[in-house]
């Protein structure tokens, strides 16, 4: 008798006090899918059926795959659309399940539906705009307001959003300057935030950028969403360089009501380079004790017959669901949760 609560689950009030159901959530997230396909669709894009099986897994230290066999679990279709830009497709889309071996949290599930889309022919800001679109487009298909409430507060989603590079994100939230991504920087900054870190942490750059990314990301986006620029090129290795500045990566995230909603850059189109970044990536996880993977070696050997050459996209779907439905766990958006299947 343990389906019990399936008679109810959907359709009782997901707040103690009454309100939406989470059959009313599941009709609404049907629309914002609606309302986002048709965006793209009628922007010339072509919705690929990606496949959830592959050989190579991102080397990504945050990102922890699932082996199956001798394949792994699809964390993310990055390389599946950059192989098919390749091949001379120029605006492609998938919005698909992925999978993330991490702790289940009101913001994760290691199951989770994404979109990402990828521009050829376009720039970051195209990919930026393609982002305030859609949200907007989810909203008049809700008969919703610009203005949204989301766990108690205001926010304003009315197109253009701030853009602001992560060094001034870093300073306004902290008070603290910060002219670099150095070791130095990144510690002075830590110690201006006041948060603690053991001695022999305070030479390891990665990991006192991320200390600084998760003390601030829960102000980030707090009245209207933002995009944060000019991410430091070591945090991101399938990106190309902003510019002249070989430091910086071509990456924008955008961040709305604290939530990390979105994550894209500008195509890393350099085979040898993309190799040795993996490479860096598979080393760093070694030190940090995590399973090796196998890197995507169709990928990287597409690379050396064609580069992709746009800027691509990935959206966290269920988190843009939680936004618009005031929702603050995952599983509220989710037809089944991972302790529910």
């Amino acid at each position: 008798m343990g389906n019990d609560n399936d008679a109810v689950r959907w359709q009782k009030p997901i707040a103690l006090k009454g309100g939406i159901s989470r059959m009313e959530v599941l009709q609404r997230r049907h629309h914002i899918k609606r309302a986002v396909r048709d965006y793209l669709d009628g922007q010339g894009f072509i919705e690929i059926d990606a496949p959830l099986l592959v050989h190579g897994a991102s080397p990504d230290i945050c990102i922890d795959s699932f082996k199956v066999e001798d394949r792994y679990l699809v964390s993310s279709t990055e390389y599946q659309l950059k192989r098919m830009e390749m091949a001379g497709f120029k605006r492609l889309y998938s919005l698909t399940k992925n999978f993330r071996h991490e702790d289940k949290s009101s913001v994760r599930n290691p199951e989770f539906t994404m979109l990402e889309w990828a521009r050829v022919d376009g720039t970051m800001r195209d990919i930026e705009n393609d982002a305030e679109y859609m949200v907007n487009d989810a909203l008049d298909a809700l008969k919703m307001l610009p203005v949204v409430s989301y766990q108690g507060r205001k926010i304003n989603l009315k197109a253009p959003w701030d853009r602001i590079p992560v060094l001034e994100a870093v300073e306004r939230i902290t008070g603290g300057a910060m002219k670099d991504f150095e070791v130095s920087s990144c510690l002075k900054a830590v110690e201006v935030a006041g948060l603690e870190i053991k001695p022999e942490w305070k030479d390891d750059r990665d990991f006192l950028f991320s200390l600084l990314m998760d003390h601030i990301q829960p102000k980030l986006g707090e009245d209207c969403p933002v995009f944060l620029t000019e991410w430091p090129l070591f945090q991101t290795p399938s990106a190309s360089g902003d510019g002249a500045d070989s430091a910086l990566a071509c990456r924008s995230e955008l961040f709305i009501a604290g939530l990390e909603l979105a994550d894209g850059f500008a195509a890393q189109t350099d085979a040898d380079t993309q190799t040795r970044l993996f490479n860096d990536a598979l080393a760093l996880r070694k030190k940090e004790g995590k399973n090796a993977v196998d890197l995507d070696e169709k990928y990287l050997a597409a690379m050396r017959i064609g580069s992709p050459c746009g800027p691509g996209m990935a959206l966290g779907f269920d988190r843009l669901v939680m936004l618009l439905c005031d929702q603050s766990e995952i599983k509220n958006v989710l037809a089944f949760g991972w302790d529910e299947v």
